[in-house]
């Protein structure tokens, strides 16, 4: 195994596998055997939060998944809940703004995006439910496709969760603190979507390489296009080898969520809401 430079103590990564269901099995093992493979050749353990969806599309998970679930939490990786069945399907009630959104951006899969805080909260105990009966520890929520209405989130709030993330930020409670880390995710269902993704997410690295946190945002189907795999190994690489994060699971560094005090100003009030950083391990 080839030594390894000190790991840095100010710059994190997270790698998130979404949509960890039985009908996406096999994906999720090859995308996790990319993943080991770049931690091998950089002489570093990477634990993976994995988004677990307790019903996709409204098939259950299997006894056989649900052992395997269980053998990754053993082995240190952390499962997360990724909405109850995945699927919107709440009424368009927005016009071609909702429609663009849920039906061409998500193509209906961003299940809390339109939900009251009734039904989302009802999902969420559902999804809890399914995870306290199987014994499987989850901390965390977060919604397909990042996306929440504001009904929803405060159903998440009041559910007792850890944390979520969106897009761009992890949030923390208690407290709903927050540290904005942008996502690098990859979009493959059209060859002009992959494309732009390549090119978008190369820039996007670049641009991120000496923030706090970096999140590799992976879904099943990245490990099944030739040029999409390159491009995100190829991150993992780098924030690994050249940019030496330390790997941390979504909950680990939720829990290193520390109030940072904005600077004060002579003559402006204090800011409401304080910003956040991630403390020093």
């Amino acid at each position: 195994m080839p030594e390894r430079a000190p790991t840095s103590p100010h710059r994190y990564l997270t790698v998130v596998l979404h949509d960890v269901a039985p009908a996406n099995w096999a994906a999720c093992l090859r995308v996790m055997t990319q993943i080991q493979a770049q931690a091998r050749a950089a002489g570093v353990r990477v634990p993976i939060t994995l988004l677990v969806v307790p019903a996709l599309h409204g098939n259950p998970a299997t006894p056989a998944f649900v052992r395997w679930l269980h053998e990754l939490a053993h082995r240190g990786h952390e499962l997360a809940l990724h909405g109850l069945t995945h699927t919107d399907d709440a009424p368009l009630t927005g016009g071609w703004r909702d429609r663009l959104l849920r039906r061409w951006y998500t193509a209906g899969e961003g299940e809390f995006a339109a939900l009251g805080e009734d039904e989302a909260a009802q999902r969420l105990s559902l999804a809890r439910a399914w995870a306290r009966a199987l014994h499987l520890p989850v901390r965390g929520f977060v919604a397909p496709a990042w996306l929440l209405s504001g009904a929803a989130w405060r159903a998440v709030e009041a559910a007792g969760f850890a944390y979520t993330c969106t897009l761009a930020e992890l949030v923390a409670w208690p407290g709903r603190r927050r540290l904005h880390a942008r996502s690098i995710v990859f979009s493959t269902r059209s060859r002009w979507r992959r494309l732009l993704s390549i090119v978008w997410n190369t820039l996007l690295a670049r641009t991120l390489a000496r923030s706090r946190l970096l999140r590799l945002e992976l879904h099943p189907a990245d490990v099944d296009h030739p040029a999409v795999r390159r491009c995100w190994t190829r991150i993992l690489a780098q924030a690994l080898c050249e940019q030496h994060r330390k790997p941390l699971r979504l909950d680990e560094a939720a829990g290193r969520l520390r109030p940072h005090p904005p600077p004060y100003l002579p003559g402006r009030a204090p800011a409401s809401s304080a910003a956040y950083s991630l403390k020093r391990l």
